[in-house]
Formats: structure tokens, C-alpha cells, sequence
């Protein structure tokens, strides 16, 4: 195993588009959403250790979820824990971990790794492989790469990356990133050849990725250089991440880096891809019957005249359910839902309705 390859998983989400069964005590990357006997976590971490260095392997989580992290995955070394101060966006936390390398080997090379993602391999696509081919080539050529995947469906709650010339093997310069599109866009995406889905998978050097924050602005490079001086004397080190987390953005590595930089490229992969941030996103990778409905953990149901609908339920519960066609029935401790599964934007108000009206004891 090459001792330059680093992994960063990125597990301090709160995972709100999964509720109820994700909660602000215990978000989604901490559960075992789709019944596999290990949570997402867990499967994150293992995709990563059988083909890098378990010492090169690095959490990044809230400092609330430090348990958690501890208690699933008890073979991470205490040095790879990384507990954020405060909640934010993807820019601080990925900026941290590259200073971190960095002081740990100026030679580096990182895959950025979300928690909630749901990757397999295909006879045409096997992930160690493919990884391993973006850190070499990352290595060889201090390229900001992110990570695309073909579309197969018009999905409007996934990011989009638009190729430009090749560069390599399955590697193209990057043309452009739209967020979320809407459904004529993200038809048209998939029709073009020309777009891949976002992935959130991003590989790195530190080096690279911390030179184009730099140059993205001033403010930004002042906190780095005060943040490598706190690291430099081993004084006020807690203090200079406090003031990273209050000083970068809320914000996506793409909106405030990568649409900026001049040196990003895409690869083109194959592997099996599936974010499993929405109630949406998760009936499309689960396994469905006859009638297009996905029983997550082998939920018991009596199902009458139902069609394209997700059911979870706890063990030993049963639901009976007549006549619904696109939804999501999902029973976790106190609270029950039932929704279509693709309105994503009234889920988001049932959320922020349970949280004034009942208390965060429902959220």
C-alpha cells in the first residue's frame, strides 16, 4: 500500500432529508440504512481500508458524534478523529484535514469521501481500481480531480459535472458543475453524453488543494497561514481551528473552490453509485418486487393495490397499506411518516415543523 495515499471521510452531516429515521443525535451515517448489518459508516470506512493504509484513513465529525464514531468503528487510531468545533459546509473541514497531512507528509495525496454513499462494483467499473488510478494520476499531476459517475435517470436532486477535452484514460478537463437542476435540465444532461453525476468523491494532493484555496482569497489564505504557524509552534492549535470553522465559508467545495481553480478534471467512472441522502435516492438503489416496492430491512406489510413505494419499519412491526402509489412509509422511534417520496421540499417543512411544534425530542 502506498504510504503517500490518504483517505478523508466526511461524517459530520445531520442528514435531515432522511428523517425520521435520521436524527440530530444520530444522523444517517451512523445507521444501517438499508439493512446490511453495517451502518454507512462502517461501510465507508471498510470500502476504504481494503485498498489503503488503515493509518491514512481520517473521520472528520462533529465533536457531538465522537461517540459514535468511537463506538463503530473502534480499529481508528485516536490521532485519525477529527472533531469539528461547530457544523459546517464542506470547505472547512476538507481544509483542516489538508493541513493535517500535509504536516504529516508534504507528499500526499487524499480522496475526499462522503459518509452516505452506497458504492459497488460493476464488471466494468471496480472502485479500489478506479480510485487508485485518480491518486496516481492526482500524484503525477497536482490536478484538482473530481469524480463523475454516467446518469441513468434525470435525478434533480444530484449535482452535475459537463466534460471537456480528455486529458488520460477516463479523464476529461471540467467544463462545468450545475447543482440540482431542474427536471427538463437534468433530462437533457442525461441525454447529451456530455455530463456525469456528481459523485462527491474529490482526489487530491493537500498541496494542490490548499495552493488553489489560496488563491481564491485573501481572507482565506491569512486563516491558513495562521492555522500552519498554530501547527508550526504546537501553540493555540484549538484556538486557529475555532477561527478556521468562523472565518471559511458555509459553503461546497465546489461553489467556493473548484468553480474558481483552473487545474480540475473529472473521471469518468463505472463503480456502482448511489447517494442515499433522500427517502428518493434510497428507493432507487433498494431492491424492489413486483409491484416497484422496495421492503427495506424485509419489512413486514400487508400491501394492497400499492405501487413504487419505500416502507421501513422497526422489527417486529407491520404495516397495512391500501392504494398508495409513490410513497414513503418510514416508522422510527416516535414518529411516523408517510409522504410522497420524491417532495422533497415538504419533508423539509415537516422537519422544520416538528422541531417548533413538538421539540427536538422529534427531530
Amino acid at each position: 500500500m502506498d504510504k503517500n495515499f490518504y483517505c478523508v471521510i466526511l461524517a459530520g452531516g445531520i442528514g435531515t432529508r432522511l428523517w425520521p429515521v435520521s436524527r440530530q443525535s444520530v444522523p444517517k451515517q451512523f445507521i444501517d440504512l438499508l439493512g446490511t448489518g453495517e451502518t454507512l459508516l462502517q461501510s465507508t470506512y471498510r470500502r476504504f481500508r481494503e485498498f489503503l493504509d488503515p493509518d491514512n484513513i481520517i473521520v472528520v465529525t462533529n465533536k457531538n458524534f465522537a461517540g459514535l464514531v468511537r463506538e463503530q468503528l473502534p480499529q481508528l487510531a485516536a490521532h485519525n478523529l477529527m472533531l469539528e468545533p461547530m457544523r459546517r459546509n464542506t470547505v472547512p473541514p476538507v481544509t483542516w484535514a489538508s493541513v493535517e497531512i500535509t504536516r504529516r507528509n508534504p507528499n500526499a495525496v487524499m480522496v475526499v469521501s462522503p459518509s452516505d454513499q452506497n458504492i459497488t462494483d460493476r464488471p466494468d467499473g471496480k472502485f479500489a481500481d478506479e480510485m487508485l488510478q485518480g491518486l496516481r494520476y492526482a500524484y503525477e499531476h497536482q490536478q484538482l480531480l473530481t469524480v463523475g459517475v454516467p446518469p441513468t435517470w434525470p435525478e434533480v436532486t444530484y449535482g452535475y459535472i459537463q466534460m471537456a477535452e480528455k486529458q488520460s484514460d477516463n479523464i476529461y478537463k471540467v467544463k462545468t458543475f450545475t447543482e440540482k437542476p431542474q427536471e427538463e435540465f437534468a433530462r437533457f444532461f442525461c441525454e447529451s453524453g456530455e455530463f456525469l453525476w456528481n459523485t462527491g468523491l474529490f482526489i487530491w494532493s493537500s498541496r494542490a488543494f490548499l495552493k488553489a484555496l489560496h488563491g481564491v482569497s485573501g481572507d482565506y489564505a491569512e486563516v491558513l497561514e495562521e492555522l500552519k504557524v498554530s501547527y508550526a509552534t504546537g501553540q493555540d492549535v484549538h484556538e486557529g481551528i475555532a477561527d478556521l470553522y468562523s472565518k471559511l465559508p458555509n459553503m461546497t467545495l465546489e461553489e467556493k473552490v473548484l468553480e474558481k481553480a483552473d487545474n480540475v478534471d473529472v473521471m469518468l467512472c463505472h463503480f456502482g453509485w448511489a447517494d442515499l441522502g433522500t427517502w428518493g435516492g434510497t428507493y432507487n438503489f433498494a431492491e424492489k418486487d413486483e409491484a416497484g416496492n422496495a421492503l427495506i430491512n424485509h419489512a413486514r406489510t400487508m400491501l394492497d393495490d400499492c405501487h413504487d413505494c419505500l416502507v421501513r419499519l422497526p422489527e417486529g412491526h407491520v404495516a397495512v397499506l391500501q392504494g398508495l402509489d409513490g410513497y414513503v412509509v418510514v416508522e422510527e422511534g416516535n414518529v411516523i411518516l408517510v409522504c410522497k417520496k420524491d417532495d422533497q421540499s415538504a419533508l423539509r417543512r415537516y422537519v422544520t415543523s416538528a422541531l417548533l411544534d413538538l421539540g427536538e425530542n422529534y427531530v
